[in-house]
């Protein structure tokens, strides 16, 4: 953003950023900085920050000497720094100023992906509606924690959510607007994500949550679709479908509950829509489940020959879904108070006190998983250690540092000797 023409603009951004502890970066000591996009207020460039040893991205408006410009740039800074501790919301870092331009920057996080629309064109194929849920929920979350901080979105799409390292994160938070501050626009967003009721009354109506939600069934049709919607048309003619009531039709193979979560949210009547809390657990409720279903498959597995192998294979249908924290792991240790309600299923309390929860048992070798885990049976209190030492090197995970029989041998004579020693 250029400040040539008001150096009291520059002044006051100091100032705020100094008030409210935001980090000031100096713009000397970003290196390699590169365009990399043009968003609807301004520029982002990816830059090397020394002092974070990590790539970030760069936003400054455009060179407009123009107080709207200024404005919107105010309340990015604002907004973003209000929700700056959420893993679905772009992380915020500080801001800079390039002196010798006069311009400003938001330093924020660089997300190695890019943004949504562009992911979903070069690895929709590649995608599992477990993890298209999942992407769903990141969006969703992160509307959510904007929603509980009083900040409406107004502008959001799928280029405006960027992904990084396989989660998503809401960013261009430009035009948003506190719900206690004047929600008018003075620039639109994209047509076929916006509120029909804006789209009827763009120079007066006040964009609000309900608004949010509308563009966020979009979004999650988009996530089914892989493209964006009414792409073959021109805004024009998405303009008055949206406003006779047209919306994208279902994708084949798409969940009926998730289905119903987006056609749903982008109701005409704004007070039909749900809450974004509602959205939340619909989702979590069809991600439940979808791995229900999962584990029924998995259980109905008969493998010939080895029953074991059934374990091995579930074992490893999961690993890769705990590797990339999909699924939390639990200890078997951290219930308490189970209670048998069905075959294999128990409910059961975490040791925290925080959570009920139902177990069920899909395992068919119980002790295979357990032993394979690395855990063993617990020393017998009075066991003497040497004794303990000895069986517990016999059942090493690693079989190359389990001892031989000789060694076994001659450890349980010495231990022997210590005992006849001690009486």
């Amino acid at each position: 953003m250029s400040f040539s023409n008001n150096k009291k603009e520059l002044t006051n951004l100091t100032r705020i950023a100094k008030d409210r502890n935001i980090q000031k970066y100096d713009y000397k000591k970003f290196k390699d900085i590169k365009s990399i996009a043009v968003g609807g207020f301004g520029i982002v460039s990816c830059a090397y920050s020394k002092v974070l040893e990590k790539h970030v991205a760069l936003k400054c408006l455009f060179d407009e000497n123009n107080i709207d410009f200024y404005k919107a740039f105010m309340n990015e800074l604002q907004n973003i720094n209000a929700v700056n501790h959420h893993k679905n919301i772009i992380k915020f870092y500080g801001v800079s100023i390039d002196e010798s331009a006069e311009k400003c920057y938001l330093v924020l996080q660089y997300a190695e992906d890019g943004n949504l629309r562009t992911y979903l064109k070069n690895n929709f194929v590649n995608l599992d509606w477990k993890t298209k849920i999942r992407m769903a929920q990141d969006i969703t979350n992160g509307l959510c924690y904007m929603h509980e901080s009083n900040i409406v979105h107004r502008d959001l799409h799928s280029k405006n959510v960027l992904v990084h390292e396989g989660r998503l994160l809401i960013t261009d938070l430009g035009l948003s607007k506190r719900l206690d501050a004047n929600s008018n626009s003075f620039a639109g967003g994209t047509c076929a994500y916006s509120d029909p009721e804006y789209l009827r009354n763009l120079k007066t109506y006040k964009r609000n949550k309900a608004s949010d939600i509308y563009s966020l069934g979009v979004l999650l049709w988009e996530l089914s679709s892989g493209k964006p919607p009414f792409n073959a048309l021109m805004d024009f003619d998405i303009y008055f479908k949206i406003l006779s009531g047209k919306r994208e039709t279902s994708i084949k193979g798409t969940p009926d509950d998730y289905i119903k979560i987006y056609s749903n949210a982008w109701e005409d009547n704004p007070e039909k829509r749900p809450t974004i809390e509602n959205i939340r657990d619909s989702l979590e409720n069809v991600q439940k489940q979808l791995m229900s279903t999962s584990l029924e498959n998995l259980e109905n597995l008969e493998i010939a020959g080895n029953p074991g192998e059934s374990s091995t294979l579930l074992l490893n249908s999961y690993d890769q879904e705990w590797l990339n924290n999909e699924l939390k792991k639990y200890g078997y240790n951290v219930f308490e108070n189970l209670e048998e309600i069905g075959e294999s299923i128990y409910n059961a309390t975490l040791m925290n006190g925080e959570k009920k929860v139902n177990l069920k048992s899909i395992v068919i070798d119980s002790m295979e998983l357990f032993v394979n885990e690395g855990n063993r049976e617990d020393p017998i209190h009075g066991t003497p250690q040497n004794y303990v030492t000895i069986y517990q090197d016999c059942w090493n995970q690693d079989p190359d540092q389990r001892p031989n029989i000789e060694k076994v041998i001659q450890d349980l004579e010495h231990v022997g000797i210590i005992a006849e020693s001690v009486e």
